[in-house]
């Protein structure tokens, strides 16, 4: 099924919402030990219980649980939210061997049944993921179904042959240290000179320090990402899964990842196009809380 979505007209609503309910929501930092090292987790803890199944939130490459804060505050009002870093991102610690998806997938259940949840906790999680978040968060409900009861999934980095190659080629090869500013000029046009309208100064230079200090980690998990057998394992899918699609760059991409998924709502989001989750937090976390909250 595919919805389109008009988000300006209802959009002032959305942040009013969320504007009065955004200070409620307490982010708590925490560590996960693992046998080879620790993962940092971000947690979001709504003012007053709720029995909502909890939202795993899992970043796009180079950033940490940081970059869902606005949505986590919102969806916060009303569920635990909780963000980790991956292996080498973020303030979590790097393995000494290199990952692939399925790991990362593995990793992020150790941390879920660690934190206590999983069917010998407090019971499955939903998840939500962007970009690299998709494909783990797609992973990880097909290697543990017990722990994932419902997936949100925006913006799919689905490419085949050629083209997933020559992404692999320009962004999985690991790079060495940047030695002068130059090198980092891309980076830098791309998160604060060409940063999307709405998104401000203090955000995207946030952004820039942590695509700086994942200059090498997140090489490997972009080799990951378009190594990854995604035309495969989506078809091993089981949880209903919420595809929201923005119409950025990966518009044609998620769309046609959302056809291999047997059980998919598929949302247009032709408003939304780039720094969705510091321009249109409100409308992602609206559409998801309709999404996961139906009996």
């Amino acid at each position: 099924m595919t919805r389109f979505l008009t988000t300006v007209p209802i959009l002032g609503l959305f942040l009013i919402a969320s504007a009065s309910f955004a200070d409620e929501a307490t982010i708590k930092r925490s560590y996960i030990d693992l046998d080879w090292g620790q993962i940092h987790l971000r947690t979001a803890h709504p003012v007053n219980a709720s029995d909502n199944v909890p939202v795993v939130c899992f970043a796009p490459t180079p950033y940490s649980g940081n970059y869902y804060k606005l949505l986590m505050q919102d969806l916060a009002r009303d569920r635990l939210v909780i963000a980790p870093d991956y292996p080498g991102l973020g303030q979590s610690d790097r393995p000494d061997r290199a990952l692939d998806i399925a790991d990362h997938a593995d990793i992020m259940a150790e941390v879920l049944i660690a934190a206590g949840w999983g069917p010998d906790g407090r019971g499955p999680v939903d998840a939500c993921g962007y970009h690299t978040g998709t494909f783990i968060a797609t992973e990880l409900a097909i290697r543990h179904p017990a722990l994932i009861r419902q997936l949100v999934l925006i913006g799919i980095p689905f490419y085949e042959g050629a083209e997933r190659t020559e992404r692999h080629e320009k962004l999985g090869k690991v790079r060495p240290l940047p030695d002068s500013l130059a090198t980092l000029e891309q980076d830098w046009t791309f998160a604060i000179e060409k940063r999307a309208k709405g998104v401000s100064l203090e955000r995207a230079f946030e952004n820039f320090i942590e695509s700086a200090a994942a200059w090498q980690n997140r090489s490997r998990i972009y080799g990951a990402v378009f190594q990854y057998p995604a035309e495969q394992r989506a078809l091993l899918l089981k949880q209903p899964a919420l595809v929201l699609n923005p119409h950025g760059n990966l518009k044609e991409p998620t769309q046609a990842f959302a056809a291999l998924i047997p059980n998919a709502e598929l949302v247009e989001l032709p408003d939304l196009k780039y720094g969705i989750f510091d321009t249109a937090p409100d409308v992602l976390a609206a559409e998801s809380r309709a999404f996961l909250d139906r009996p």
